[in-house]
């Protein structure tokens, strides 16, 4: 009998204890033999590790803490960058220590994590001062238009009596949307114990609503691979997104909401807004940039001064014009403020997401300085601290596998 992570669990293990969630909520019974499906259970309540019979469990690697020197040296660098931040709360504290170790093994100290040209230190001013959702209804520009498939999956995945084989059948006219699922499904973001070869198998494995919001969440972020890299390094904003999906979907889990893909979508959705503005309006994006790394300032509060609106906004516009759901729009539109939104506990998720990626340096969305932690929101997600360091190293653990797959 011995203790094993879920992502090392294989098919036909038995359980020497019963399987509860973090509310004691019983999952599976002692006794149990696994299969596929308890896996995916287990991983969407946020159950990291079971005890089985017959086995000696997992041997766990003695930690290795960086030298004193590096430690030190993260330390100070993330004292910068937590800068707007209350470390007194023990949240914010907690996420503190993460940073630190995490930035000290990793080396995420990168002063210079979205430096612009050198001689363009000093922030600009656009001439005419224009909300730039204004200038989109202008038809100024021409936003991009959400894939088809997209459309039809959510269409279908709507149906009262949807199943797996029309799902499949929709997401298989995509070739490359249909490898890239299966890779993802087969990664340790899933943990499934056997390889995926049919995308049918998939979709009943992973669930109908899971797969759709992958396909949206991929198929979106994929049309924005041109922006100029002085702009922002997009493979650095991908990373960033992806870690806030990841993030989001563990919190979730552990949260005991059920609609885990819905905030997976939401987390690598949030920054969408900043997409279209270093896309369409690279000119009022650079000022912004510039504006922020000179004032020593998150770029949240000083969006309107450069672009007349903020991300967030510009975001809540195209998910109306992409006619998306309410839902997705609330937790990315409300993920600076989440006290403020319809469904409070979903943009917090969001919100603690953002806060967690930006704090250990996972890519960058431009933002130099996790801010405004909405404290209150928080709070009644009723979480403690001591959560972060657990859902820090289960996300760091996917993230390396998504990285290989999306970047």
């Amino acid at each position: 009998m011995g203790v094993v992570q879920v992502n090392r669990l294989k098919h036909g293990m038995i359980l020497a204890e019963d399987a509860r969630d973090i509310a004691s909520r019983l999952l599976l019974s002692r006794g149990q033999r696994i299969h596929a499906k308890h896996i995916r259970i287990l991983r969407i309540w946020g159950v990291s590790q079971v005890v089985v019979e017959g086995d000696d469990g997992d041997e766990q690697p003695a930690k290795v803490l960086p030298d004193p020197e590096r430690l030190e040296e993260a330390k100070k660098y993330t004292k910068i960058i937590f800068a707007h931040l209350d470390r007194d709360h023990p949240t914010i504290r907690e996420l503190f220590e993460c940073a630190v170790l995490h930035r000290a093994q990793n080396d995420r100290m990168p002063y210079r994590q979205h430096r612009l040209n050198p001689d363009d230190d000093a922030p600009s001013r656009p001439h005419a001062l224009i909300d730039v959702r204004e200038r989109i209804d202008k038809s100024e520009i021409k936003l991009p238009e959400v894939p088809s498939i997209v459309f039809e999956l959510n269409e279908v995945v709507s149906a009262p009596l949807v199943s797996a084989s029309d799902i499949a059948r929709i997401v298989q006219r995509s070739p490359s949307l249909t490898s890239l699922l299966l890779r993802i499904v087969n990664s340790a973001f899933y943990g499934l114990p056997s390889r995926v070869d049919d995308i049918s198998r998939a979709v009943t494995l992973i669930g109908s609503k899971e797969t759709s919001g992958l396909a949206l969440g991929i198929s979106t972020m994929t049309m924005f691979k041109d922006i100029p890299q002085q702009i922002i390094d997009t493979r650095s904003f991908m990373k960033h997104s992806i870690a806030c999906g990841i993030i989001s979907r563990i919190l979730a889990a552990r949260n005991n909401i059920p609609q885990t893909e819905q905030l997976f979508v939401s987390g690598l959705l949030h920054d969408i807004g900043r997409l279209i503005a270093y896309k369409y309006f690279p000119g009022e994006a650079k000022g912004l940039l510039q504006m922020a790394m000179a004032q020593g300032q998150p770029l949240y509060p000083i969006e309107p001064s450069q672009l007349g609106c903020r991300h967030t906004d510009i975001a809540q516009h195209l998910l109306r014009k992409w006619k998306l759901p309410f839902s997705l729009e609330n937790n990315i539109f409300f993920h600076h403020r989440p006290s403020s939104a319809p469904d409070r506990d979903k943009a917090a998720i969001v919100h603690m997401a953002d806060l967690i990626a930006n704090g250990l340096g996972l890519g960058s969305s431009g933002e130099r300085f996790p801010a405004g932690f909405d404290e209150a929101a928080w709070d009644k997600l009723n979480m403690t601290p001591g959560v972060l360091t657990s859902v820090v190293e289960q996300a760091i653990h996917q993230l390396g596998s998504m990285e290989a797959i999306l970047l």
